[in-house]
């Protein structure tokens, strides 16, 4: 994967160059602390992700992504920055993620997951089906961010809604797609959903959920599965 970086802070860059050397086999093939010159650059070179700090000299990364965009760019785009309020305009202009400095090896492994799973194409989404008396609702699985098995049904949340499954967690787990890890004998997760991850004291990780709000505590087996998966 080509990778450029966005970054005016020397510390900051060779930080980022370290661990993503760390974390797998990378090709920087552009770095600079001008965001004006790369808006001029970019052409000249064939970049998959763009790693970008907002607080940038003369043009921010919020209006140099929009530019970028603007001029063609179909790179994917991750902000890095020490600040938390342009999250929103970050996302509404199409980031794949969003990392607030000091980044630790794995919330970094767990954006490049998902830039990675941006640049697979989907087959067709899969749907699941939950019935709860007469009425039947169709949910896709990318939606979902934990299906956990509470009083012996499989429940699946998304970040609006809670959908009983009437399938066992096994019979789920041969249908989903690689996205869906098994963390816990009663917990199948979906890492792409996963912003957070602590260690937790049983040896396994305390996970935390883009917008559920849930929190799911992953078996030992589990934390070896989620090292192996998220590459960390």
């Amino acid at each position: 994967m080509n990778i450029a970086i966005i970054e005016d802070e020397m510390p900051a860059l060779q930080k980022l160059k370290t661990q993503l050397g760390q974390l797998g086999h990378y090709k920087l093939v552009y770095h600079s602390e001008e965001p004006a010159a790369f808006l001029s650059a970019f052409r000249q070179h064939q970049v998959d992700l763009l790693f970008l700090d907002i607080n940038l000299p003369g043009l921010n990364g919020v209006e140099l992504s929009k530019q970028l965009r603007n001029a063609g760019f179909k790179g994917q785009i991750v902000f890095t920055t020490a600040y938390s309020e342009f999250a929103v305009d970050a996302f509404t202009l199409g980031a794949t993620d969003y990392l607030l400095k000091p980044y630790t090896n794995e919330r970094l492994a767990l954006a490049l997951s998902r830039v990675a799973a941006h640049r697979t194409p989907d087959p067709e989404q899969l749907m699941l089906t939950s019935k709860v008396g007469d009425k039947v609702t169709r949910i896709e699985a990318g939606r979902i961010e934990v299906i956990k098995l509470e009083h012996g049904h499989a429940i699946a949340y998304t970040s609006e809604s809670t959908y009983p499954i009437d399938s066992s967690l096994e019979e789920l787990m041969a249908t989903l797609p690689d996205t869906f890890i098994r963390v816990h004998r009663n917990a199948i997760v979906n890492r792409l959903k996963i912003i957070t991850l602590e260690r937790w004291v049983t040896g396994g990780y305390l996970l935390g959920f883009a917008h559920s709000g849930l929190q799911v505590i992953s078996s030992r087996s589990g934390a070896r599965l989620l090292r192996k998966k998220l590459q960390i």
